[in-house]
């Protein structure tokens, strides 16, 4: 495929090193389906599962090496289509190019192997309708928010340390002693948990407002397990409801910045 004329595309994206975007795609590959929306922003991929947990990989226009986008374009795709493409050459580092035309048409991945300057290959992605996703956005913009931003490196050690049998995760954010405490409730209700003081080097801010306790699916928590490894730094954000966003930057061979974001519904009375 030849160089893209831009006026024959709504969207246009070049990546010089996709190591780090295949990291951030596969971090958040746990439905069949994911949503896409492009814009002056950036670009978004949001996946659900069902209505209680939700992710959502971001990639600004600094991002790329290229990005050139009209209008705002919004299309569903399957999300393992686009990962093993990106997955084509391997650990090889590659560039690739991103192109799609409009609704209904495919979105195009040229990659180009820096091994070897003869070869590119090139994969068109089917596109469909796709219902939009909940905005829990919107549920964290309050005054009444707990925010911890932590190494992510520490938090991974973390929660890889928890108990794997656990069914449920319980945290608790507090303006005052534990401050952050995480807890497992096993299978035979056996407890373990871990505290965080506000003034442990792995804290990079905190700012809790008030006592929040809830409770969460382990599963859940834990399909945040591999954007947690390669997170430089994540924030943790609830509400008085318990509703959790994980906050996730991934840096980039270029130093350039990818954020995951995922959504947590607490279970129902759990919450204090």
């Amino acid at each position: 495929m030849d160089s893209p004329s831009y006026s024959d595309y709504k969207f246009v994206g070049r990546v010089d090193h996709v190591k780090t975007f295949n990291t951030a795609i596969k971090s958040i590959c746990f439905n069949d389906y994911a949503v896409l929306h492009i814009s002056d922003e950036g670009l978004r991929i949001t996946v659900e599962q069902g209505r209680s947990l939700q992710a959502t990989l971001f990639m600004p226009p600094g991002a790329f090496t290229e990005f050139h986008v009209q209008d705002f374009q919004s299309f569903g795709l399957k999300l393992n289509d686009l990962s093993e493409c990106l997955n084509l050459f391997g650990s090889a580092d590659c560039s690739i190019r991103m192109m799609y035309k409009d609704q209904g048409e495919c979105l195009y991945l040229i990659l180009y192997p820096y091994d070897d300057e003869d070869v590119s290959t090139e994969c068109a992605i089917k596109t469909m309708d796709c219902e939009e996703p909940i905005d829990h956005d919107m549920n964290l913009k309050g005054t009444d928010l707990n925010v911890i931003f932590a190494r992510g490196p520490n938090l991974y050690k973390i929660f890889h340390e928890l108990d794997k049998s656990a069914e449920e995760f319980e945290f608790i954010t507090s303006p005052d002693s534990p401050y952050f405490k995480i807890t497992t409730v096993g299978v035979l209700q056996a407890v373990f948990s871990v505290e965080v003081a506000k003034t442990s080097s792995m804290m990079m801010m905190f700012n809790c407002r008030q006592t929040v306790t809830a409770r969460y699916k382990s599963q859940q928590i834990r399909l945040t397990n591999k954007a947690m490894q390669a997170a430089t730094k994540v924030a943790i954000k609830t509400n008085s409801i318990g509703l959790l966003e994980l906050h996730l930057v991934i840096q980039g061979e270029g130093q350039e910045e990818i954020f995951v974001q995922f959504y947590v519904i607490p279970l129902l009375n759990s919450v204090d």
